[in-house]
């Protein structure tokens, strides 16, 4: 039994190996960023892979129904189906799908309407092709 679980999670540390190559990025923040209201902040965490950086929940300073995911400083291993989810735990329950990701560094992405942020306080980078999660941030 424990041969097997040993292989199990060798298995899913090596189920998301690179092939797909993310961008590294310095991109100037949307005004209304800048001048919004950051609601809370998350510092990154490793999963299976190494993952680290913050990111701020910032509200739009004109529509304080728009939101934002600011990352900044952001860093994680490439992988071949990684998305950004904004989720109820580190599971990925009850999750909203943000964006495929594409890049590392210092950008922003905007929050789905359909995000429900009161339930919604993990931003997590999960590989989707292998349920396996990269790193996350609880936003506090």
């Amino acid at each position: 039994m424990k041969k097997i679980l040993i292989a199990y999670v060798a298995l899913l540390s090596w189920s998301c190996v690179k092939n797909e190559e993310l961008t590294p990025v310095t991109q100037t923040t949307p005004p209304a960023v800048v001048s919004g209201t950051q609601e809370s902040l998350g510092t990154f965490s490793n999963g299976v892979h190494p993952t680290s950086g913050t990111v701020k929940l910032v509200a739009d300073k004109t529509d304080a129904k728009k939101k934002y995911l600011s990352f900044e400083n952001f860093k994680t291993d490439s992988g071949p189906d990684l998305y950004v989810y904004l989720a109820e735990d580190k599971n990925a329950k009850g999750f909203t799908s943000v964006m495929k990701l594409d890049k590392t560094g210092t950008f922003v992405l905007d929050v789905p309407a359909n995000a429900d942020l009161s339930k919604q306080k993990y931003v997590l980078i999960w590989c989707q092709q292998f349920t396996v999660l990269f790193g996350s941030a609880k936003l506090e």
